[in-house]
C-alpha cells in the first residue's frame, strides 16, 4: 500500500514540474524612457522587468514573462506607450549576450505581433 502511495505521489511531482510554465524574453520598444512597475503589478502578472535600456535613440524594457498576453497586460497595466514588441533569441542575462554591448544585443530581437502596440 505504501508503495502505491509513494508511486502516485512521484507522478504527480513528475507531471506538475514537466508542465510548468516557461517563461520568454520580451522587449518593448517605446520613444521615451519608462520607469519600473510597481512590485503589486509585477508579481500579479508574474513578470519580471530585466532591464531598461536605449539603443540607437529608441528605449526597450526588456521582460521576462510567460507569453505576450502577460505583456500586453504588463503593457496597459502600467500604462506603457509600446511602439513594437520583439521576442528575445537569446537569454539578455546569459553569458553569450551579456558579454555583448547593449547595441550588439539588438540584432537578437526578432520583432513579433503587436496588436496593442501604436504606430
Amino acid at each position: 500500500m505504501r508503495l502505491s502511495k509513494l508511486t502516485q505521489a512521484a507522478t504527480i511531482l513528475v507531471l506538475a514540474t514537466s508542465c510548468a510554465a516557461s517563461a520568454d524574453q520580451f522587449a518593448i520598444r517605446t520613444n521615451k524612457p519608462v520607469s519600473g512597475a510597481s512590485e503589486r503589478l509585477l508579481e500579479t502578472l508574474d513578470v519580471r522587468e530585466i532591464e531598461a535600456v536605449e539603443i540607437n535613440g529608441a528605449y526597450f524594457i526588456v521582460l521576462e514573462a510567460k507569453n505576450e498576453g502577460y505583456v500586453e497586460a504588463y503593457i496597459f497595466g502600467h500604462g506603457v506607450d509600446a511602439k513594437a514588441l520583439y521576442r528575445l533569441e537569446a537569454d539578455w542575462t546569459g553569458p553569450g549576450l551579456s558579454s555583448l554591448s547593449v547595441e550588439a544585443r539588438g540584432a537578437f530581437f526578432k520583432e513579433t505581433i503587436c496588436e496593442f502596440c501604436t504606430s
